[in-house]
């Protein structure tokens, strides 16, 4: 083994030994999306709508009829989740799509009567789960914390440390 290879490993095995698993980011973000999912279904009494699918239609609640393309980047889904997806909603009937008469090659998405009774039920204890979730945070750390998960969320993957 190289000098180099000796240092890295004990490098390594020291920050191994000396790793705080509750202080890992992937770690606490596991249970985070845990804690949701457990309380989403508890919440809002219903596993109709899973949380991507809330996120579909309230997206097209809000902006109206989205291309298939715009709506996934709005939502920060891969386009072939969001193709599967779509499947599945527009079988129960909660989306339809439609061909975009500003570009022949994409299709346009919207919400249904159906869609939108779905959503508008689901989204006072959408309201609420979000209360539960920051309600071990003081009211004032709040909006910092929401802040602060956005930024690491939307940031590019390789973005530079900054102090």
């Amino acid at each position: 083994m190289s000098a180099d290879k000796g240092t890295k490993a004990n490098s390594a095995a020291e920050i191994a030994h000396n790793w705080q698993l509750e202080g890992g980011v992937g770690f606490l973000l596991r249970l985070l999306e845990a804690r949701y999912d457990e309380l989403y279904q508890a919440v809002t009494g219903q596993s109709d709508v899973t949380p991507r699918q809330f996120g579909v239609l309230m997206a097209l609640y809000q902006l109206g009829p989205l291309t298939q393309s715009v709506l996934a980047e709005r939502i920060s889904c891969d386009r072939n989740t969001m193709s599967e997806m779509l499947k599945r909603m527009t079988a129960r009937r909660l989306v339809s799509k439609k061909s975009n008469s500003e570009d022949r090659r994409s299709i346009q998405v919207q919400i249904t009567a159906k869609g939108e009774e779905a959503l508008l039920a689901v989204v006072p204890a959408a309201a609420e789960l979000q209360n539960i979730m920051l309600a071990p945070l003081r009211k004032e750390d709040r909006a910092h914390f929401l802040k602060c998960m956005l930024a690491i969320a939307k940031a590019s993957p390789l973005s530079p440390i900054e102090d």
